[in-house]
């Protein structure tokens, strides 16, 4: 692996059962961690390697420093999402346009299923998030990585999903819009953690909790759909 990996190139050498790839998985962990709570510039490399229980000399090593650590962060997330989200992102999307609205739906909803998940009881999703929030909508050069690398495709794939289960066009901003109050309602029921588990009387997000996170969004994004189906009939 180059120290400036593509996420499939790190994908490949993350997965190794080699200590050379438990010391990269280690940094890049550590330095979400570090950078999604001090920020990059408050983080120093001496902390990234204390809680990696590495030496300092790796970072150089393996990422050619901080700067490419955090690069090795960015493509890390791509990689984390895209793994998610591969039950969309592994589809070309001339077989998404070729879906039924009924298999579009389905799709959807396993999409949704997952991500929920992974947002919910994911140990790393909290390391995602942090960086996210703190590091990249901070940065337009990092925003833009980000956009191209798991985004735009993401987005690409998923405005035809929403457009062959609702027959709304693909041009649709109402469409466009629609997509991220869904991607909104996921995000904050986990952002607002501290809140939810306050108000629902919750120890922590489990089993029967995740099934009735999930229930609750099923039924909004389902009621979001049949909306948009519903405009689109009347039009």
């Amino acid at each position: 692996m180059s120290n400036h990996p593509t996420p499939d190139e790190l994908r490949e050498a993350l997965a190794a059962d080699t200590p050379s790839a438990k010391t990269k998985r280690d940094l890049i962990e550590s330095a979400l961690y570090h950078f999604g709570h001090e920020g990059y510039a408050g983080t120093s490399t001496r902390s990234i390697a204390q809680t990696a229980k590495t030496n300092i000399a790796s970072i150089a090593y393996h990422f050619d420093g901080k700067a490419g650590l955090k690069r090795a962060c960015i493509n890390f997330i791509a990689m984390a999402l895209g793994d998610v989200v591969s039950v969309v992102m592994d589809r070309k999307l001339s077989d998404i346009e070729h879906l039924s609205p009924e298999e579009a739906r389905a799709k959807i909803m396993e999409m949704i299923d997952r991500i929920i998940t992974f947002t919910q009881t994911n140990k790393r999703a909290e390391l995602v998030i942090g960086f996210m929030l703190k590091e990249v909508l901070h940065s337009p050069e990092e925003i833009e990585t980000l956009y191209h690398l798991i985004f735009e495709p993401l987005m690409d794939r998923v405005t035809v999903l929403f457009s062959r289960a609702t027959r709304q066009p693909v041009s649709s901003d109402e469409l466009k819009l629609a997509i991220f109050a869904m991607i909104g309602q996921i995000l904050y029921i986990r952002l607002a953690r501290p809140l939810v588990l306050k108000r629902m009387k919750w120890q922590s997000v489990g089993p029967e909790e995740l099934e009735q996170i999930k229930t609750v969004l099923h039924r909004s994004i389902i009621a979001l759909l049949d909306d948009l189906s519903k405009g689109q009939k009347d039009a």
